[in-house]
Order: structure tokens, then C-alpha cells, then sequence
């Protein structure tokens, strides 16, 4: 049930609603005629009997949950026919490399020169749970990179750069 806050309120009232339901609750807040309301996840604002706007369950809540967390990955990770590749990798130093544009190169020659360069990949995630770390690493799997897998990084390179 969504948090409300009725007119009249001072805007020091405002204020430390919004700093408790938003800032440091991560809740939506929405002002109507009658008053201030901090919506819970699953809230959307709607209409009741008498016209007035109040919060409201989303019954597309779920189906679109799982659409957010799908495209979020789709922006984090990049599909190949060795698996899902994380663009942003985190080396065992702790840095943070850009898979295409740090490490595709090194790659490419080791394979070239006929080395087994193992990466990691991921198996496509259920999207209609949570994606956490943990869930993360139970769907890895280590595969030898391969010419075509190049070519479809290489392809995924002039995608990110053109737009396409």
C-alpha cells in the first residue's frame, strides 16, 4: 500500500516526505489535487469511482518486470553462437575491461596463432526472477573462442558503432 501525504502540508512537510519515500526509500512519488502519494513498486496511479486519483495496483506489473530486467541484460550482455558475452568484464586485478574494445583483439590473435582461449559465457537467464550476481554465475559456462565467434564480435562492434 502506497505512502500519502494529504493537503495541505508545508513544504518542510513536502520535503521530508519525498526524502523518506524517495530519496532514500527509491519509491515514485506523485501529486495529485488531494495529496502526495509515494507508490510502491507494484502502484500506478489511477482512477476511482468518484473520478479522484488515487494509487492502484499495476496488473502489468509482472509482465513488465520481466521485460525491464530482459532488455537490461540485452544492454549489458551480447548474444553469440558460444553464448551471451558480457560487455563490461571484470579482470582478476579488479579492473573493469570493455570485452569488444579491450580485449576482442588479444583474443582474435591468441586463437590465430592456434592457442584454446576460454571465455566465459552465459546461458540466457529466466527473467522472470531476480538477476543477481549469484543466479548470474550458476548460468556461466567456459567455451574456446573460435573464428566465427570473432566474426560475430567483430559484427557486434560495427552494430554498437553504426546503430544497427
Amino acid at each position: 500500500m502506497s505512502y500519502k501525504l494529504n493537503k495541505p502540508y508545508t513544504d518542510a512537510q513536502r520535503a521530508d516526505f519525498i526524502v523518506q519515500y524517495n530519496h532514500q526509500g527509491g519509491l515514485k512519488i506523485e501529486e495529485t489535487e488531494e495529496a502526495l502519494f509515494a507508490l510502491l513498486e507494484n502502484e500506478i496511479m489511477g482512477v476511482d469511482e468518484d473520478g479522484k486519483s488515487i494509487p492502484v495496483v499495476n496488473e502489468n506489473y509482472e509482465e513488465e518486470l520481466v521485460q525491464a530486467r530482459e532488455e537490461g541484460f540485452e544492454q549489458n550482455f551480447f548474444n553469440t553462437s558460444l553464448g551471451w558475452i558480457r560487455r563490461k568484464v571484470n579482470m582478476q586485478d579488479g579492473t573493469t575491461k570493455d570485452f569488444l574494445s579491450d580485449l576482442l583483439l588479444q583474443i582474435k590473435l591468441g586463437v590465430d596463432m592456434g592457442q584454446d582461449i576460454k571465455i566465459i559465457t552465459y546461458s540466457t537467464p529466466d527473467f522472470s526472477q531476480e538477476i543477481t550476481d549469484e543466479y548470474m554465475i550458476t548460468l556461466q559456462s567456459y567455451k574456446s573462442a573460435t573464428s566465427e565467434f570473432i566474426q560475430e564480435c567483430l559484427s557486434q562492434l560495427v552494430a554498437d558503432f553504426y546503430g544497427g
